[in-house]
This record gives C-alpha cells, sequence and structure tokens, in this order.
C-alpha cells in the first residue's frame, strides 16, 4: 500500500474483533494513483456497468421497479457526459466512484433545478405550511448509521456512541455560492421531572415520550447555538463534531440555559480554556438529566459543492435496554422512529449492517408495522466486515427474494477517517484495487450499479425530485393559501406611524369631534328615543293600578224549569273577572257542569267580603307585571280601616296613598333596565368612534389606554344618572304630591269615565241576567256620535237600577289612577330631559379635553419619551409581526422558485441525450403532471 495516514480500525467478524493497521492513500498518492486504478479494475476483469445493469426484482410484486428505469437513465447520462470530452479520470458508474456530488453535476440540468429548487424551498422552513419530500434515516443500533449520514451529508459527523443515538439529529444541505454552517436546537417538547421512576407503561399513545411532553405550538422554540466558520468553503470536521455533540448534550440538560454548553473553538479561546470547557461538557453528558430527547438538534450546511438534501438521522431503535431501568426507552425511542417514518413524504432509508443477521432487524420490523415498505430503501452498510459465509443471504435480499424494499438495496463501505478518504478507500474496496482493504466477493457483481455513496445520493436526489414533481401543485396552493392568511393576519399588526405626536394627536382630535358631533347629532338621540325611551315611556304607564269593578253582591232570579219540556234549560254560567284595562273577561278554567235534576233554589254568589284569591290577590312576579289588580271591595275595606270615627261619608287621604305607592315601587327594574339600555346603546357608540378614530393604532399602548379610559368614563358617566334618576324615583314613590291640579283633574275625570262605564256594563248585567260577559269596545275605538248614544243609554238603564252602593270606591279608584298618571308622565319626562338635557350635553362638553388629560398629553407633558411609550405596542405585537413579515417574505421567496421552476420547466423541451429518452425534468410541471413519463421512471 501506499504511504499515507495510519489509521488503526478494529474488524468484527463472525463475532471475533480484529485489529488491522492500514494505510490510508495520502491525497497526492491518490491522485496519482487514480487513473491506474481505472485501467487495473478494467484489466482485471471488472464489470462495465454497460453490460451489468440489472433491475432489482421486487419478487411477487407486480408493480414495476422504478429502479431500473432511474439507473438506465443515470447511465445514459453518464455515458453522454463521457462523449462530451469528461476528464481523463471520469469513468463509468461502475468503475468510478467520482467525488462529492460530482454525480449530480453530471446527471442533467434539469434534475438539478429540480433538487436545488427542492432544497432552497427546504432551506427556506416552509414544511409548516406544506409537507415536502424528505429523508428519513432509520437503523438499529450499531447498524452503521452515523457512517451512513455523514457520507450522504458529504461532511464528518460524530459517529461515537451515546450522545448521537439520544436525540434526532436534522440536516440540512443545500448548494449555495458562499459556505456557511450553522447549528440550532429545536424545542418542541418540555422536560418534567417524573416523580419516580418510569416503566413500559408509562409510554402510552397519549404520552409517546415521557419524561417529555409536547409544548403548544405557540410555545416552541428554536435557538441557533453556534456557527462554524469555514476556512476557504472548507470546514473543520473535527469543530462541526464538537458542535453537534455539545448541542445534543444541551438538549439532554433543559434545566440548564444552553448558552452554557456552546464551545469554543479554535481561535476563541486558548488550548486550555477549551479543554477545560469540554471536560465539563463531557461531565454533563455523563450525568444528564435526561437520557433521550425527542427534541432536534438541527445543522444547516450550505457550500458550492454540495448536494440538496434534506434528512432525519434518528436514533437506532433497540428491543432489549442495557439496564432494567431504561427499558421504557425501548417504547420511547420506537414511538420517535414510527412518528417520523410515518410521514406520508418520507422516503425511509434502513440501515442494515452486513456483518449481522437482517433477520434480526427491529427496525424493519417497524417499516412493515407502519406500511412504509413501499417508501423505503435499504441501505446495507459495513460492506467490508461481511461474513464469507453469508453472501448468499444478502444476495436474495439484493435480487428481491427476501425482505423486500419498495426502492431495492444500495452497499456502502465506509472506511477511513475523513470524507474525502471514506470514498477512496470505498472506490478501492469495490473495485478490487490495490489500495483495497478487505475482500468483496465478485458474486455480487452483477449489482454493482448499486455500489458505493455516490450512487446512492445520486438515485436519492433522482427520487426526490419526482416526489417533489407530485406534491408541487399542492405545495404551490398551500403557499398561496398561508400568505391570503398571512396578510390577513399582518391587518391586525398594521407598521407603528413615522410620527407618532402626529398620529396621536391627530387620532384624539378626530375622535373627541366625533363623539361630540355623534351624541348632539339629531339621528342618535332619535334613534335612542325610538329603542328606549319610548318603550320605557309605555312599559310605566301599563304599570297604571288595575281595578275589577264585577259587582261580587248581587242576587240571581230563580231559574224555572218547564216540567212539560223535552229536555231541561241550559245551566246558567258564572261570568267571569272583567279586567278594566282591557275591556275583555279574564281568562278562567272552564268548569262543566250537569243540568240539575230538581228545581234550582234562588242562588246568592260572592257574597261581599268574599274575595277571590287568584283574581284579586295576584302578586308582583317579574318586571313586566305590575301591583295586583285590586277590586272595589278592595277600597271599600282600606276606607273603613283608615275612617275617623264620627265622620261618615269622608274618605281619608291614606286611602289613595298606599294604592299609588304600591304602584310605582315596580318602577325600580324597568327605570335598571333602561339604564342598562341606554348606556350599552352609548358605550356601543363611543367605541366604535373609537376604532374608527385609532384603527391604525390598535396594537398601540395609546389606543388600549384611550379604551380603559373610555370604558371608565361611560362608567362613571352610568353611575352618575343612575345616581340622578333614582332619587327622582325615591321622590316619586315616597308620596302623592303634584302643583298641577289641571292633569290631575284631566286624568282623574279621564279615568273615572271609564270606570264607570266598566262598573255600568256589569251592573247592567246583572240587572238582566246577562252573564255573556260580552267585551266592552274601549271608549277611543268609539265615534262621537256612538259615545252620544251610548251615554243616552247608560243614562236610561241608570234610571231602572238602585243607586251604585260603591260610587265612593270608584272615585277613589279614578283619583288613585288619575294621580298615578300624573306622576309617571311627569317622572318620564324627568328620565328623559336628565339623559338628552344632561347626559349628551355633557359628555360633549368634557370630551374634548378628556382623553389627553387622562393620557397625559396635557401642557407641558407632551414630552418624547411619553409619546414613545403611547406608540409602543410591546414587544410581543413587534415580534409577531416580524415572525409574519419573515414567514411571508419566505413564502413569496418559495413562490418565486416555484415560478421559476415551472418557467425553465415550460421554455424549455428536453431533447433526448443519444436515444435514451430522457426528458427535460420540470418540462411539465406548469401542467401539474409528474416530471418523468412512465418510460423513465417505471410508473406502474
Amino acid at each position: 500500500m501506499a504511504k499515507g495516514l495510519n489509521i488503526k480500525k478494529e474488524r468484527s467478524v463472525g463475532g471475533i474483533s480484529h485489529s488491522q493497521t492500514r494505510r490510508a492513500p495520502s491525497d497526492v498518492a491518490f491522485t496519482e494513483r487514480h487513473g491506474a486504478s481505472e485501467r487495473r479494475g478494467a484489466r482485471s476483469g471488472a464489470p462495465s456497468v454497460d453490460t451489468r445493469l440489472a433491475p432489482l426484482s421486487h419478487g411477487g410484486n407486480d408493480e414495476a421497479d422504478e429502479g431500473e428505469p432511474m439507473f438506465m437513465e443515470m447511465k445514459a447520462h453518464m455515458q453522454n457526459s463521457r462523449s462530451l470530452g469528461d476528464e481523463p479520470g471520469s469513468q463509468s458508474m461502475q468503475g468510478s466512484f467520482i467525488g462529492p456530488n460530482r454525480a449530480l453535476k453530471d446527471f442533467g440540468q434539469g434534475v438539478k433545478d429540480i433538487n436545488d429548487a427542492l432544497g432552497e424551498l427546504q432551506a427556506r422552513g416552509i414544511q409548516h405550511v406544506a409537507s415536502l419530500p424528505e429523508l428519513v434515516l432509520v437503523g438499529d443500533q450499531s447498524s452503521g448509521k452515523s457512517s451512513l449520514m455523514s457520507a450522504i451529508a458529504g461532511l464528518t459527523l460524530p459517529r461515537s456512541s451515546g450522545t448521537c443515538t439520544r436525540c434526532p439529529i436534522h440536516i440540512r444541505i443545500s448548494k449555495a455560492e458562499e459556505s456557511s454552517c450553522r447549528v440550532y436546537l429545536k424545542k418542541d417538547y418540555e422536560y418534567r421531572e417524573p416523580p419516580r421512576p418510569l416503566t413500559k407503561e408509562d409510554v402510552t399513545e397519549s404520552n409517546k415520550f415521557p419524561p417529555w411532553v409536547a409544548l403548544d405550538s405557540n410555545r416552541m422554540e428554536r435557538h441557533e447555538f453556534k456557527t462554524v466558520r469555514a476556512v476557504n468553503d472548507k470546514f473543520d470536521s473535527e469543530e462541526i463534531e464538537t458542535v453537534l455533540k455539545c448541542a445534543q448534550v444541551a438538549i439532554l440538560n433543559p434545566s440548564t440555559p444552553y448558552q452554557q454548553f456552546i464551545p469554543k473553538l479554535k481561535g476563541e479561546a486558548s488550548d486550555e480554556v477549551r479543554r477545560q470547557c469540554l471536560l465539563r461538557i463531557d461531565e454533563k453528558e455523563v450525568n444528564a438529566e435526561a437520557q433521550f430527547s425527542p427534541n432536534t438538534v438541527a445543522l444547516e450546511v450550505k457550500g458550492p459543492d454540495l448536494a440538496d438534501l434534506n434528512f432525519y438521522d434518528l436514533p437506532g431503535v433497540f428491543m432489549s435496554a442495557k439496564h432494567e431501568k431504561d427499558t421504557f426507552l425501548e417504547r420511547v425511542v420506537r414511538n420517535l422512529a414510527c412518528q417520523y417514518m410515518a410521514r406520508k413524504n418520507a422516503i425511509i432509508l434502513w440501515a442494515v449492517p452486513m456483518n449481522q443477521d437482517a433477520d434480526n432487524s427491529y427496525a424493519f420490523s417497524l417499516i412493515r408495522e407502519i406500511g412504509a415498505v413501499d417508501r423505503c430503501v435499504g441501505v446495507m452498510t459495513k460492506a467490508d466486515l461481511l461474513p464469507k459465509e453469508a453472501s448468499t443471504s444478502w444476495l436474495s435480499m439484493l435480487s428481491g427474494q427476501a425482505h423486500q424494499t419498495g426502492l431495492g438495496y444500495f452497499i456502502t463501505s465506509r472506511q477511513g477517517e475523513d470524507y474525502d478518504q471514506q470514498n477512496a478507500m470505498e472506490e478501492a474496496f469495490f473495485n478490487r484495487t490495490a489500495d483495497s482493504t478487505g475482500h468483496w466477493p465478485q458474486i455480487f457483481d452483477r449489482f454493482s450499479d448499486r455500489f458505493g455513496v455516490e450512487k446512492l445520493k445520486t438515485f436519492l436526489s433522482l427520487k426526490l425530485s419526482r416526489e417533489f414533481s407530485k406534491v408541487l401543485p399542492e405545495v404551490k396552493k398551500k403557499i398561496n393559501d398561508r400568505i391570503e392568511h398571512i396578510e390577513e393576519q399582518l391587518q391586525h399588526f398594521p407598521e407603528p406611524p413615522i410620527n407618532p405626536e402626529m398620529e396621536i394627536m391627530t387620532s384624539l382630535a378626530g375622535f373627541s369631534t366625533k363623539v361630540k358631533d355623534r351624541v348632539l347629532e339629531q339621528s342618535f338621540m332619535t334613534s335612542w328615543d325610538f329603542k328606549f325611551m319610548e318603550p320605557f315611556k309605555h312599559r310605566i304607564i301599563g304599570l297604571k293600578p288595575k281595578f275589577n269593578v264585577r259587582d261580587h253582591s248581587r242576587t240571581v232570579s230563580p231559574i224555572v224549569i218547564d216540567l212539560e219540556a223535552d229536555s231541561p234549560p241550559p245551566p246558567r254560567k258564572r261570568g267571569p273577572a272583567f279586567d278594566v284595562e282591557q275591556g275583555t273577561p279574564t281568562p278562567k278554567r272552564q268548569r262543566v257542569l250537569q243540568p240539575p235534576a230538581t228545581p234550582i233554589k234562588p242562588e246568592v254568589v260572592d257574597r261581599p267580603g268574599i274575595f277571590s284569591g287568584a283574581q284579586s290577590f295576584r302578586s308582583f312576579v317579574t318586571p313586566a307585571m305590575g301591583a295586583r289588580t285590586k277590586t272595589l271591595m278592595d277600597i271599600r275595606k282600606l276606607i273603613h280601616k283608615t275612617a275617623i270615627p264620627g265622620q261618615p261619608g269622608l274618605v281619608s287621604a291614606c286611602v289613595h296613598e298606599p294604592i299609588y305607592i304600591e304602584a310605582a315601587k315596580t318602577w325600580a327594574p324597568h327605570l335598571d333596565a333602561f339604564i342598562v339600555q341606554t348606556f350599552d346603546f352609548l358605550h356601543k357608540e363611543i367605541m366604535q368612534i373609537l376604532d374608527d378614530s385609532f384603527g391604525h393604532l390598535k396594537n398601540a399602548a395609546v389606543y388600549k389606554e384611550s379604551l380603559e379610559h373610555m370604558n371608565a368614563f361611560v362608567q362613571t358617566r352610568r353611575t352618575e344618572l343612575r345616581e340622578q334618576l333614582n332619587l327622582i324615583y325615591k321622590l316619586e314613590s315616597r308620596r302623592l304630591f303634584t302643583k298641577d291640579e289641571e292633569a290631575l283633574e284631566r286624568n282623574k275625570s279621564k279615568e273615572n269615565k271609564i270606570l264607570v262605564r266598566h262598573r255600568h256594563h256589569f251592573r247592567w248585567a246583572a240587572h238582566i241576567g246577562d252573564d255573556s260577559m260580552a267585551p266592552i269596545r274601549k271608549m277611543e275605538e268609539l265615534t262621537e256620535e256612538e259615545l252620544a248614544q251610548e251615554a243616552v243609554r247608560m243614562q236610561r238603564e241608570a234610571a231602572k237600577m238602585l243607586p251604585d252602593p260603591l260610587d265612593q270606591e270608584i272615585i277613589v279608584a279614578a283619583y288613585v289612577r288619575g294621580y298615578y298618571l300624573t306622576a309617571a308622565n311627569r317622572f318620564i319626562d324627568n328620565v328623559a330631559i336628565h339623559v338628552m338635557s344632561g347626559l349628551f350635553p355633557h359628555i360633549a362638553s368634557v370630551i374634548n379635553t378628556y382623553l389627553h388629560e387622562k393620557l397625559g398629553l396635557t401642557g407641558g407633558n407632551t414630552t418624547i419619551e411619553r409619546l414613545q411609550t403611547l406608540i409602543s405596542e410591546g414587544p410581543e405585537t413587534e415580534r409577531r409581526r416580524r415572525e409574519l413579515h419573515a414567514e411571508r417574505d419566505a413564502l413569496h421567496q418559495s413562490m418565486e422558485i416555484i415560478v421559476n421552476l415551472e418557467t425553465k420547466g415550460a421554455s424549455s423541451a428536453f431533447e433526448p441525450h443519444n436515444g435514451t429518452g430522457a426528458r427535460a425534468v420540470g418540462a411539465v410541471l406548469g401542467r401539474q403532471r409528474s416530471i418523468y413519463n412512465q418510460s423513465t421512471l417505471g410508473d406502474a
């Protein structure tokens, strides 16, 4: 072997460890031998890709294998590249393992355009909007996942056991003019210290990752951990490994601020300081709070020679924990793997080492369990450790006879310390050149199109481009929908004004003027009067005391029964009590009377002093009801109770007052409802004006403070008016008092006519024995002629009856009702004038300066500091606006990427390459079809 770096590596073959010393080729030696190695491979009879490309059968699967046509297309492009004058060192896909991502460069501009677009979209973090194709790397513990991850990434990444297997790593690699490498911590779960040691039973469907609990979306965090600088577009692999390791230790120690785990890199501190820092972090790793975390370490790498890939490396699954106390982790890690593999656009890379039995792979059993075999590509790792007697089982897998996967298999052998050395040794191993370490059986050569990481990466690039083309129309629609949603959200987060003083003062002046004009506006007062004042008036007037004027003392003439008649006379019905106010009988349950068997004796009904409780003592139940209806006998009892001995015929004033006060007391709930309705109406108008005036400042402190001050302003006015009107109410409900004799006499006379008219109706009905109780028409419904005729009739009928023994009670009832109307109208007018001539003008007079004073903007208080405070939106609003703008910008950029990709596809028709039938990738994206036809990728 040529001179180079000494690499000591332990190999395990058949369960026995062997220590070998290998010499990796130096860069110079490798360059000198690169061409010779191809010639040696050709002379040794190594099969060529032109004759040995073979399909990977799925066994009994009737669907077409997409792997074969994809590699036929790859082969055609490679041959075309050589025919166009590639450098002498370029070879066929089997004969050469070309440099990093060279396969992508040579494969075709169409595929590269799509993968570049996919990578740029992934780099803009739109996965929360639309699901993009991604790679998920899974495998059992010690399956070579870390080496495979480094190979796909094109970087040397951590390969030690322990930390790398204890949290997911999200790697995003993208092509860019400038190189950059950043590490992030993504916190989607919160650590909660368990009260006792965890067991398998603690891992449930609703609690998949104890002791970690999922956070709400608004509490999720993402922190930039560390940036690794590139020197001449090259990264120090040791520094990347150090940063990733420290980031994962930070994830596993959530109670310690992550800043304490950020390492010092070369040039940032002395060697001793760096060493002490790493020793402290190593100690934290050994004594970590959590043994595992579902939170993610994200590595974002950009560079001119990198592919565009996005994949997750997950902790290796296992069926049996080393320690009994860790058995719960078996289910936790399993849940994590299944969660990532279940994503519908995930392409699963299953790492299966060739020095172990594939039948024992727990990872593959999970892939089958979630039904993801069709999205799975197997990667056979550690080919250099293949036991000689185990070739048959692996060949059966490659042939599709065992452990079938939808996307076939690839084989890798990653030996060496860094990425370039691993590529060189992998090429030498599979080509069996002089630089090879280990023996690779020739029986595998018919699958040579699947040897090496570079072919795997090319395949993945093709696969990702195809899957991306499928979902592109959906992605485009979701991006558009999200942009529209963000625009709607930004309406709630307008940009702060450039001149805060002018904006605030203009808004305040506009608000004050609009409120003043509004409360004094005729349409405003008319609306208030119609909606609230008029209904209040009708309710108060409607509470006027009611009296039942039906005569409860009368003798009914006997009914003579004709004994020779065919049927007895119909029974006589007792008339219901009559409501004077409505002029109609009050409802009463009907009672069925049986015909009498014997002559009926004269019947005396309802003697004076006997009252019907259901009709005479109706109690106040709801605000809509007034005082109970009284009978004339109730008034007589009150007259007798208050009569002064020796003064017959005189009615004391004490009779009228309690009846009125009882009725006036019912105003309280109606007054309270009126005040509430009035101020709800006023508050709504003021708040609407405030919103209109401060619409562009709704997120600023000035709007929020103004809102609070105006709420307090309305509440203060409400309290003031309530006190004023309550005082009026107390005065009106305390005693009888009026100086308006004319109004009292007018109302009393009107009410007396009503009562006498109804009283006469009942007395005449009793006199003639008519119990039909026909409704009495209201006086206002009668014409003057009808009223005159009725007066003559009543006078004629009255002459035929005895004088009314309850005339005095009628006079009392008329007085009470007349006074009630006088007081009620006075009360209604007072309530209305306090609002229209008191409340509204008062608001108009104080509103000009009210907010200025409350906001501290009068006199010399208008300072720059105060204005800045008022215009401030608060950190949460400012953060939210920045986030929305940033997301919108990223989505617009994403849409531009898609449009550019569609434009390329629509403007450049693919020319076939040497008759292979390959067509330009993206040519039909604008027509929302897959970018490949069936002949290209073998669609079923």
